[in-house]
């Protein structure tokens, strides 16, 4: 499995500018591209950001970049994991 994060200056599959961020002690507040809620990026520790309770499979993560650009809450990853897995009949 893998870690989805497209955080700025990551080493991660995926990277991306997020935009409209606020500085929040060393982290970020960023809205999830896809439901708009608030998530704290801790791209610099991702074993401990919100993302990483979501362990997806290359394939699930490329299907999530094909959608989308930025970062996305849990919520949202468990839901396009959910979404990709029926598609092929997982």
């Amino acid at each position: 499995m893998v870690h989805y994060c497209n955080a700025p200056n990551t080493n991660e599959l995926l990277t991306t500018e997020p935009m409209n961020t606020q500085k929040h002690s060393k982290h970020e507040i960023i809205p999830c591209e896809r439901c708009g809620t608030a998530i704290e990026c801790k791209a610099n520790s991702y074993t401990k950001c919100q993302c990483s309770v979501v362990q997806l499979s290359i394939n699930e993560v490329q299907y999530i970049s094909e959608l989308y650009d930025g970062c996305l809450c849990a919520k949202c990853l468990f839901e396009l994991q959910q979404e990709y897995r029926e598609e092929i009949g997982v």
